[in-house]
């Protein structure tokens, strides 16, 4: 998925300005006017890939109403707040409602540039950890009924023969249902089943 970098401030010549120096960088960036001109632009915004960089004040919605009650669930775009005004409590309420980080006007290019790397970085770690989360999920999907009874009973700490007893089986069902549990999960150990599947599961053993 390409990142891009958002840019909504009300100035022409900073959007200008900013979106030169970020080109530079190899970034693509798209440039609004107002925050109403990007959320129709974008439109569903919880699928947007890269960072937003917000100016906090602007005619109509500005960029902190935003921040504090206008982005959908969902929405994961760390988002750097920029202002020619800022103050102690504007910072405190954009970090408050999650704000990657907070940047003052003119902005430095060094800092811009700095602050726009690891806000993509982090952006593109969390879709790595979603995109794995759905894949665990999805090889989870893959095991029948009986195999998740199998997996959870293994991740209570109980031998073969416990969940034969537990599931009136033979212990050699049991190891066949585990050993398929294993082949459709793609692991190889006990260790990795805890330490892959483990947290995917509630108390009770179920996913």
């Amino acid at each position: 998925m390409t990142q891009y970098i958002y840019l909504v401030d009300d100035d022409e010549a900073i959007r200008l300005s900013l979106s030169a120096l970020l080109a530079t960088m190899g970034w693509e960036t798209k440039a609004y006017d107002s925050v109403q001109s990007f959320q129709q632009g974008e439109g569903d915004l919880p699928s947007l890939s890269g960072c937003l960089l917000l100016d906090i004040r602007m005619p109509g919605k500005s960029g902190l109403a935003l921040l504090e009650s206008g982005l959908p669930e969902g929405f994961s775009l760390p988002v750097i707040m920029m202002t020619g005004h800022g103050n102690i409590d504007l910072c405190r309420r954009a970090f408050k409602n999650g704000a990657f980080e907070f940047l003052t006007k003119p902005v430095d290019a060094d800092l811009l540039i700095e602050t726009v790397s690891a806000a993509l970085e982090q952006q593109r770690q969390q879709e790595q950890e979603r995109e794995k989360f759905a894949d665990l999920q999805a090889k989870l999907a893959t095991l029948s009924a009986r195999e998740q009874e199998v997996m959870a009973l293994i991740m209570q700490g109980k031998s073969n023969k416990e969940m034969a007893k537990d599931l009136n089986l033979s212990p050699r069902t049991v190891e066949a249902h585990r050993a398929s549990l294993f082949a459709r999960l793609e692991i190889n150990s006990l260790a990795k089943l805890i330490n892959i599947y483990g947290g995917l599961q509630g108390p009770d053993g179920t996913t």
